[in-house]
């Protein structure tokens, strides 16, 4: 499953707030395995999944379904873009699209587990209340400048199970030549679905200019639903 950008941070109201404290063993260990749950729901070669991904951008609208049954380089299917049913040269040039993303992924990228976003030495316990504990951390994104960030981390209270991560900018991010983004959140949301804790939605909030002049501003969110799990979870 890709791993997903976006943001629009939403408040979580505390009923009994905390100074910020060092995390003990347990809740360093809560935090641990809750991201482990995530990384391994999400992993095709421990639980394989059908399910619809839904992206909104200012002006698109996309539907895609994915199905990790099917061979690797068919597992993604366009649905619809702005409401309609994309056509055969529509649907070829997609599918090469997604050829392209594959191998420029085997050759230039490794896939960032979620995980890989907090830098667990940093983490500290803020706040909690009847249902959700909160820890804010120091983010660890390469490509940006981590001391102009910061990270909330949200558990729910009984299951332990991961609820959501924000990640924004505090000053001025240059993460490229000429690029400058005053604006930077993240979003991801989180749920259960048959029994295992999912992605359920992500955003990101972008506002910046490159060379002065060229705005960078952009808005997305992505939803996903429909889960079926192909697979029972390995052990």
């Amino acid at each position: 499953m890709n791993v997903f950008t976006l943001a629009l941070v939403i408040s979580i109201a505390f009923t009994c707030y905390k100074a910020n404290a060092e995390v003990t063993p347990e809740e360093l260990q809560w935090v641990e395995q809750a991201l482990s749950e995530i990384n391994h729901n999400t992993d095709d070669a421990n639980v394989r999944w059908q399910y619809v991904q839904h992206t909104v951008m200012p002006d698109l609208t996309r539907v895609e379904r994915f199905d990790a049954s099917q061979p690797e380089m068919q597992r993604w299917t366009l649905v619809s873009e702005n409401g309609e049913k994309p056509d055969k040269k529509r649907t070829d040039k997609y599918q090469q699209h997604q050829q392209d993303l594959k191998e420029d992924k085997d050759e230039n990228s490794q896939e960032l587990a979620f995980s890989d976003l907090i830098d667990l030495t940093t983490l500290v316990l803020v706040a909690e209340d009847e249902t959700s504990v909160a820890f804010k951390f120091v983010p660890n994104i390469e490509e940006l400048d981590n001391a102009a960030l910061t990270g909330m981390l949200y558990l729910d209270k009984a299951s332990k199970q991961l609820k959501k991560i924000l990640i924004s900018n505090t000053d001025d991010l240059n993460p490229a030549f000429s690029v400058t983004l005053t604006k930077f959140e993240l979003e991801l949301g989180f749920a259960v679905f048959e029994g295992l804790a999912m992605p359920e939605h992500t955003s990101t909030t972008i506002e910046g200019t490159a060379a002065i002049f060229k705005s960078l501003d952009s808005i997305q969110t992505v939803t996903y639903h429909d889960y079926k799990m192909i697979n029972k979870p390995q052990a």
